[in-house]
């Protein structure tokens, strides 16, 4: 590892607390002790791509609700609050923009609030500017898709807001404002994100080390699940398999007990193991509001498709029509929606990196 790489293990290994309901408390791992984000004067940005994001929003109303029910859930689960006025003026705090992502093919959100941590502020600094990133924690893509491939039972899931479940300690909330309002007649309201998120350096090395330190906390009591949890995530998927009925129920179970110990929850289970799926849709447990089981035949699994009734990966690609002319640019985007991870199709992919090399 590098030195701020190892910087960041050190800080959270010496800073980061469990509470009692079992949630990890996270602090942002600065670079330095006095980070210059934080006279940034960043409020005033805000306010300018706030103004920015609401024209935007207005001409698309089923966008514009979509983002408002975001972030209303966002103050429902208590992922932010509102700031207290003793604590409005503080000229320290740093305020994140943010713009929305629409990923049309998503069950579940397909609306996701982004907040633009790399924002320049006045001194030309941005928060990610002075956050360490972190080590790579996960294993290659490749190596985990193989891997996953080998068990004759194959299960899949994925952690439900895996950012949000994990806290930032209060010390550092106010370098995580955002200003908000429903509509443009209202006043701007203040407020401090609690939980990870997106769009900070941090973020994906804080919520998969804190999986794996959940796995570390909770070894003896669920040593199963502990080791899957180390070894066959990939950021919020979980990747796993076995060979025998009877091991794919104790891994379901021993799983959902790990992860709700940390505040972590699982949901869109998925297997080419029918009483598998047989026990899961009997579970009594499971909250009603969650996505239990996909009931389809293909599942994207990291990007690629399984058809779970054949146990082959599929691809299907649609290039949209182009109007107009023909342009480099459109080129470059069509190939690079060729997404080969592990290279099957690299005849074909080939073939279309020649032509742009032509081009």
């Amino acid at each position: 590892m590098t030195i701020d790489e190892k910087r960041c293990e050190e800080l959270y290994e010496s800073t980061t607390v469990r509470a009692r309901d079992g949630r990890y408390i996270v602090r942002l791992p600065f670079n330095s002790d006095n980070p210059e984000c934080q006279y940034g004067e960043h409020k005033i940005i805000a306010e300018k791509r706030l103004k920015y994001l609401e024209r935007k929003l207005e001409k698309k109303p089923k966008l514009y609700q979509d983002y408002r029910n975001v972030i209303e859930e966002y103050l429902e689960l208590g992922h932010m609050k509102s700031v207290d006025k003793e604590h409005l003026e503080n000229p320290k705090a740093v305020y994140l923009p943010h713009h929305a992502v629409v990923r049309e093919n998503k069950i579940t959100t397909k609306v996701r609030v982004v907040f633009d941590a790399s924002c320049k502020g006045v001194n030309n600094v941005a928060l990610n500017d002075n956050l360490l990133v972190g080590p790579k924690l996960q294993q290659d893509l490749r190596h985990l898709l193989m891997r996953w491939r080998t068990h004759k039972i194959c299960i899949i899931a994925d952690v439900v807001k895996m950012y949000r479940q994990v806290r930032v300690a209060n010390e550092d909330i106010d370098y995580q404002r955002i200003l908000w309002r429903t509509n443009p007649n209202q006043e701007m309201h203040h407020y401090n994100l609690l939980t990870l998120t997106f769009g900070t350096a941090c973020a994906p090395y804080l919520a998969v080390k804190s999986l794996q330190r959940l796995a570390d906390d909770e070894q003896n009591n669920y040593p199963i699940a502990a080791e899957i949890t180390k070894n066959d995530y990939y950021m919020d998927d979980l990747m796993t398999g076995c060979d025998s009925d009877s091991e794919a129920i104790q891994i379901y179970e021993e799983m959902n007990k790990l992860m709700k110990s940390g505040g972590f929850e699982l949901q869109k289970w998925s297997s080419n193991n029918h009483k598998l799926l047989e026990n899961i849709g009997t579970d009594k447990h499971l909250p009603t509001n969650s996505v239990a089981i996909q009931q389809d035949k293909k599942e994207k699994v990291l990007g690629l498709c399984w058809n779970k009734e054949t146990d082959n990966f599929e691809y299907s690609i649609n290039l949209s029509e182009v109007k107009g002319k023909f342009t480099k640019r459109q080129v470059l985007s069509d190939i690079a929606r060729l997404y080969d991870p592990m290279r099957w199709i690299a005849p074909v992919v080939i073939v279309a990196k020649l032509f742009i090399q032509k081009l």
